[in-house]
């Protein structure tokens, strides 16, 4: 097998007009009345996705490993976290410049075996002009054990501002993933979600509950940057709050579970 460090430091590149469908169809699944030619925070996850071909796809339904990706052999596969700067607006229907980048890949140990984390950068650029910063970061697990128990979960604050719920059920789930071409089958695919790698429901996508903090804040200045992690996995058919705390300079804010446990934190940046 090929050394998966050999895979830090490669890029690829590529150049089309932000399409204002890609945004349509992001609005539809967030329930916005109509979708905005300004993207707005991390709404660029829906556009101008990777497409590869039916044959180009793994048994999970992600792209085969070893292309841009490393060939992790691990089979689960989790987006993690992500760290993003806005620094310009990005518009619909302008050329825009994508530039991705593997930066960095590490082993660590975990309690069900070892990780390998992933980060990749990417620039996504207007006319000549960086628009967004992102550094996103990839894990990849063993397959579960039989009988392997859960990870302790983590209670959540209960000192919100203000707070919204979220009740993702299988058609959410499936509208977002064709909405950001996301074959990743534990998302739709219940037998193979249970089966295969041992969650309990369909899994809500981590960028899905990212964009739903997102949602939950009020009008008012601009997103300078966000950032966000994964604590513990969302499933469908439950509810869960988004919830939002003003903060020094921004505004913290958590997914907390139907049961109150901890499933995501973020935070995000105004400008003044």
């Amino acid at each position: 097998m090929a050394n998966i460090t050999d895979w830090i430091g490669r890029e690829r590149r590529r150049v089309e007009v932000l399409a204002p469908g890609d945004l349509a169809r992001l609005a539809a699944v967030l329930d916005r009345p109509e979708p905005p030619l300004q993207v707005p925070p991390a709404w660029h996850w829906a556009c101008a996705v990777e497409t590869p071909r039916q044959s180009q796809i793994g048994p999970d339904g992600h792209p085969l490993r070893g292309g841009f990706m490393p060939p992790i052999a691990a089979p689960r596969r989790m987006f993690a976290a992500a760290e993003m700067r806005f620094a310009a607006p990005l518009l619909a229907g302008v050329e825009t410049e994508w530039v991705e980048r593997v930066a960095s890949i590490s082993e660590k140990a975990g309690k069900s075996g070892p990780l390998t984390f992933v980060e990749v950068e990417r620039r996504i650029s207007q006319g000549g002009a960086l628009c967004i910063a992102e550094t996103q970061t990839i894990v990849y697990r063993p397959a579960p054990t039989p009988g392997e128990p859960a990870p302790s979960p983590v209670a959540a604050p209960d000192d919100a501002d203000w707070r919204v719920t979220i009740t993702p059920d299988a058609a959410m789930l499936m509208r977002f993933s064709a909405a950001t071409f996301n074959a990743h089958r534990i998302h739709y695919d219940r037998a193979y979600a249970v089966e295969v790698e041992g969650y309990p429901g369909l899994v809500v996508h981590g960028p899905l509950i990212a964009l739903s903090l997102l949602e939950a804040l009020p009008p008012g200045r601009a997103v300078t940057s966000f950032s966000f992690r994964a604590v513990r996995p969302l499933f469908d058919g439950a509810p869960f709050e988004a919830c939002c705390k003003r903060v020094d300079g921004g505004v913290e804010l958590w997914a907390r579970s139907a049961d109150g446990w901890l499933a995501m934190t973020a935070r995000v940046g105004l400008a003044p």
